[in-house]
């Protein structure tokens, strides 16, 4: 039997378990635009702390009933873009520009 979404109330195969807010109660999000909007994208918000300050990421939820394979692994290209991501934010974190590497004046 599968959840909707806390937040747009969408019945999905899959959702993240997180916390959005400052009540910490647990909620089921899709994983697309809704867990992006409350996470930045990222499993544990690492480097987006300031603008998701209550986000927890708790795991992958499944209907394990459903018809048919449901995977909660993420797909390659979905991890190779957020490796790109995090990388872009760590150069800009550290004065760099947005392809990572820091400008140097000679």
């Amino acid at each position: 039997m599968s959840k909707s979404c806390t937040l747009c109330s969408t019945s999905r195969p899959v959702l993240v378990r997180c916390q959005i807010d400052e009540s910490q109660k647990w909620h089921f999000v899709c994983p697309g635009a809704c867990w992006k909007k409350v996470s930045g994208g990222v499993e544990d918000a690492k480097g987006l702390e300031g603008e998701f300050p209550w986000y927890r990421y708790g795991g992958m939820w499944k209907d394990r009933s459903a018809d048919g394979p449901v995977s909660a692994k993420k797909p390659r290209k979905v991890k190779e873009r957020q490796k790109e991501e995090a990388r872009a934010r760590a150069g800009r974190d550290m004065g760099g520009d947005e392809d990572g590497v820091e400008d140097v004046d000679t």
